[in-house]
């Protein structure tokens, strides 16, 4: 360590010499002394910039370079970014490397954050400097362009959509809400009543329920498990999502080349991304037909807000204009982000009670106790802690989204203690962050009983959803999982067969 800081230091010496000659000898054009100026001048023009020298020269030499793997040559780390479940490859380097370190992928440097306390520096208290996209030509495709709030680059353009959003979704009250959640949780104990004990597999029924949640809120729809139309809309949305995790489409991204030759599966997600385009067109132009003959008090619809959004100025400084494209992947967001993520949280969530039924029991005693009965509103949950620490244990084990959506820093910025330059890309990797075993005791287990320490829910939360990273809707999303949740507990016991 001495050593290397003694190079450093003689490096530093050698190169302030080599700019004070530069400087002195070699001035600029626009540093000419003219004729008759004072000295003084000179000397305070040459002193300036060999500050200004200095100043660019320091934070990027003195500070760490950030550790990873042997990057190849073209490929960089390509071959790391190919594992079949990549949240736990990422996890593992960071056994090796740190809680922080860099990959590349061709030309692009990748930031991976497997810690709580780095993602949270970068993404709340540091969140402006992290708060772009990075521009992905796959990502064009399937967000109309980065007209889509989850993969939209940071603009003002982005903030009005965002804003949008929120307004359409603060319209759908909480009252409208409840009914709506109440209405589909009532439909899906019917559905299990009718198994009738009998074994089954009910992703398929957790999928048709979260749904119908969010047609209901976007187009005032809702479908029946054997729709075609629901099957075509989810067999869509699922081929989209899986052909996009793809290494041959990801690549497309880090390798332009690339582009110019023959891919089937990208070629497969053009088709896919088309015939989505095509079903949520359908259902809007349907919703503007039967909307006008709707009362306020009967259009719970979140599309009736967007809709009424459009063609007036934001209040953004550059008086930004929203289209139907934006109301198309505003409705795309809702659709990807509140329906499978839903269903398959409410799938772990009985896998997990399977192995611990005194979990079970718990929750149904608390259920009993506090409720009495009655049908849950989303105000009960600070009454429930048992219940919530289940929700959120099965969060910790299985996030919803186990690799953040990437963002891109804006500006020159740092991340414990690392100098992370401007454009460079950065993955927060929340499945590592919440399997880190300095955090979390048998990180691995199902315990819920770890968010009850001290009597009542523990403030420790393994989600991150302030500042750019907030989730469009999660509060929502969080009242249909605590109705659904009750119900499941409190009226069907799981079993393996």
């Amino acid at each position: 360590m001495t050593a290397y800081v003694s190079v450093v230091f003689v490096g530093a010496v050698v190169m302030l010499t080599l700019l004070w000659i530069l400087l002195i000898y070699l001035p600029g054009k626009g540093d000419k002394v003219t004729q008759g100026e004072p000295n003084g001048c000179q000397s305070a023009a040459v002193g300036s910039r060999l500050l200004h020298s200095v100043y660019q020269f320091f934070p990027r030499s003195l500070s760490p370079s950030l550790p990873g793997p042997l990057s190849l040559p073209l490929l960089g780390n390509m071959l790391e970014l190919a594992h079949d479940h990549l949240p736990s490859h990422l996890t593992s380097l960071a056994r090796r490397y740190g809680n922080i370190y860099r990959l590349k992928c061709g030309n692009t440097t990748m930031v991976v954050l497997n810690s709580g306390d780095i993602i949270r520096e970068a993404l709340v208290k540091k969140w402006s400097d992290f708060a772009g996209r990075p521009h992905s030509y796959t990502g064009d495709v399937v967000s109309g362009g980065g007209r889509s709030i989850s993969l939209g680059d940071y603009s003002e353009e982005w903030r009005a959509h965002r804003r949008l959003a929120h307004n359409a979704l603060q319209r759908c009250s909480q009252k409208s809400l409840h009914w709506v959640i109440q209405k589909q949780a009532l439909h899906l104990r019917q559905v299990l009543l009718d198994y009738n004990g009998r074994a089954a597999d009910l992703s398929e029924d957790f999928t048709v329920a979260a749904s119908n949640i969010i047609t209901t809120l976007a187009f005032g729809k809702e479908y029946e498990k054997s729709s075609a139309e629901l099957q075509r809309l989810h067999g869509c949305l699922n081929e989209i999502v899986s052909l996009w995790g793809s290494p041959w489409i990801s690549a497309l991204d880090c390798f332009p080349l690339l582009r110019k030759l023959p891919n089937p599966p990208f070629s497969r997600l053009l088709k896919e991304v088309a015939r989505r385009d095509d079903i949520i067109r359908t259902h809007l132009d349907e919703y503007k037909m039967q909307a006008p003959s709707k009362t306020s008090e009967e259009d719970i619809a979140i599309t009736s807000a967007l809709l009424n959004g459009l063609g007036k100025p934001q209040d953004t400084t550059q008086g930004v204009v929203l289209t139907d494209t934006h109301v198309h992947m505003a409705t795309v967001d809702l659709l990807i982000g509140g329906t499978e993520t839903t269903a398959a949280w409410l799938s772990w969530t009985v896998a997990f009670l399977l192995h611990r039924p005194e979990v079970q029991y718990r929750v149904y005693d608390e259920l009993c106790s506090v409720l009495d009965g009655r049908y849950p509103q989303y105000s009960d949950r600070h009454r429930l802690p048992v219940l919530c620490a289940v929700i959120s244990e099965v969060l910790r084990l299985r996030p919803v989204a186990p690799l953040a959506v990437p963002h891109r820093a804006i500006r020159d910025s740092s991340i414990a203690g690392y100098f992370i330059p401007k454009n460079t890309v950065i993955i927060p990797n929340l499945f590592g962050a919440h399997h880190d075993p300095a955090v979390w005791t048998d990180p691995y287990s199902f315990k819920p009983e770890r968010f009850l320490e001290g009597g009542g829910l523990n403030a420790c939360s393994p989600a991150f959803r302030r500042g750019r990273s907030a989730v469009f809707g999660g509060g929502r999303g969080q009242n249909g999982i605590v109705s659904v949740h009750r119900l499941l507990v409190a009226r069907f016991p799981v079993r393996t067969c």
